[in-house]
């Protein structure tokens, strides 16, 4: 049975500021939403977990927002007019069942003008509950997800527990970087140059042309998830072999994926590709922005082939080395400086290169869409065509090892289950999460790019780099 409620309507405080180019690359996204399954063992009331969303929605405003564009093209937040989170209920019938409610969820657009921008599903039952939490990652990233279910869980499992006001977050704009950012006269000129041919062309995208890639992708592209969800001594062993090698856990992952991907599939054409190594900003800021909910996420590159005449250890640690080198937190806030100063619209249409010519000839948008698409020397189209080569292979999003209560009252806390989205450009998405001493992660990807079969021999390989083989035969 699944039941859909709508938290009682409040008075919620008025919020309302612009998104900055962090939170901008998500705007017009299709495949930009992401979702956390809070599991916990014992039974969730309805009545509770309502009252709880509604205090965590006065705590982290961004949950009661929608996103409007003003005269100038510039996109703002606003909680002015914004309805009520929704709520689903459905009675739980297998340990599978949060991957198919899921599967549903990924099909329904966010309304960006409407909003809100997330919604919850509870899966009841009496010894296991959990709390799906769906959002569009123009408001939230993985480290988001997760204070937010702790946060929910905090009230779900203390009734009496009152709304815990914060102020507002210091934003992560170019004043709040932890550098001060000098940008070269010669950057300059290009950005304004690149600005200026823009204007020549320049294209906005609305809604209603979101509506059109949304629908077209989904009918050309099913996104599956594997859970690999790893018991209290796996995670403890895999952790011991990691330090014992000196070498993290997510160098690791992204070594037995990489050797996987090889094994199974062949090595990468053209040899070393492009794999993208997420970094959590939040901590970075001159003024940190702590435990509050929005966008604090970038990241960098690294080029790497998977070596099969060297050991998987010896190839773990060049990996490990490799990102060390690599990460340059100055570097990567002088991007989105640079990025501030490009026409974000320009940004918004590169959504439209990448998944425009899914649209069929019988959508509303077909003509402007294709014209924007087939146009060559239009810069943000040749511009975003001239990215797609560059893209990244592998993106493995760790949110690392969460301090988290494990009780909230009668409840115990269990696992948390990160997902993400899938792209045609990116083979192999890979969100985890660490939360109760479990290791938990996803593969995300659509069908059409890697089949089912042939994924889970990966993912059956990774395993056995990673001496977690075994997991097999207990796994899902």
């Amino acid at each position: 049975m699944v039941k859909i409620t709508q938290i009682e309507s409040i008075q919620y405080k008025k919020f309302e500021r612009m998104l900055n180019s962090f939170e901008r690359r998500f705007f017009r996204a299709p495949n930009q939403i992401i979702s956390l399954v809070a599991r916990v063992k014992g039974p969730i009331s309805e009545e509770d977990l309502r009252i709880s969303l509604d205090k965590v929605r006065q705590q982290h405003p961004l949950l009661g927002v929608r996103i409007y564009l003003d005269e100038n093209n510039d996109a703002w937040y606003t909680t002015e007019n914004v309805s009520e989170n929704q709520l689903r209920i459905v009675e739980q019938t297998s340990g599978s069942d949060w991957n198919q409610e899921l599967s549903k969820e990924y099909g329904i657009r966010f309304e960006l003008g409407t909003g809100p921008l997330v919604r919850f599903v509870l899966l009841k039952s009496e010894e296991i509950s959990e709390i799906i939490i769906v959002c569009h990652h123009a408001i939230c990233d993985g480290t988001s997800l997760a204070i937010l279910a702790r946060d929910l869980l905090l009230y779900v499992g203390d009734p009496d527990r009152k709304v815990q006001e914060m102020p507002e977050p210091p934003l992560a704009t170019p004043d709040n970087f932890p550098i001060d950012i000098k940008i070269g006269k010669a950057i300059k000129f290009a950005i304004t140059t690149l600005n200026k041919k823009w204007q020549k062309s320049k294209i906005i995208f609305d809604e209603e042309d979101e509506d059109n890639i949304f629908r077209a992708f989904g009918d050309s592209y099913k996104f599956k998830i594997i859970s690999v969800e790893l018991s209290g001594e796996e995670t403890s062993n895999l952790v011991e072999n990691c330090r014992k090698h000196g070498i993290t856990v997510n160098s690791v992952l992204n070594t037995a994926f990489l050797a996987a991907r090889s094994s199974i599939r062949g090595p990468f054409k053209g040899g070393k590709r492009n794999i993208m190594v997420p970094v959590n900003t939040r901590k970075r800021y001159k003024k940190p922005i702590g435990e509050h909910v929005g966008v604090y996420v970038s990241g960098f590159q690294v080029k790497l082939a998977y070596n099969p005449k060297n050991d998987f250890w010896e190839n773990a640690k060049i990996f490990n080395d490799k990102a060390k080198e690599n990460l340059h937190i100055n570097k990567i806030f002088e991007f989105a400086a640079i990025t501030d100063l490009v026409d974000q619209s320009m940004v918004d249409a590169r959504q439209f290169t990448f998944f425009g010519n899914l649209v069929p000839s019988n959508f509303s948008r077909y003509d402007k869409i294709h014209t924007y698409c087939n146009d060559e020397k239009n810069i943000a189209n040749k511009r975003a065509k001239k990215q797609i080569p560059k893209l990244p292979v592998l993106a493995i999003t760790n949110l690392g090892l969460l301090d988290y209560p494990t009780k909230y009252g009668s409840l115990e806390l269990d696992r948390f289950i990160f997902i993400t989205s899938a792209t045609p450009f990116i083979e192999l998405v890979i969100p985890v999460v660490t939360v109760a001493g479990k290791l938990t992660f996803t593969i995300n990807y659509l069908e059409e790019t890697t089949d089912t079969s042939t994924m889970k021999k990966i993912k059956d390989k990774a395993l056995e780099y990673i001496e977690l083989a075994e997991y097999k035969e207990s796994a899902n």
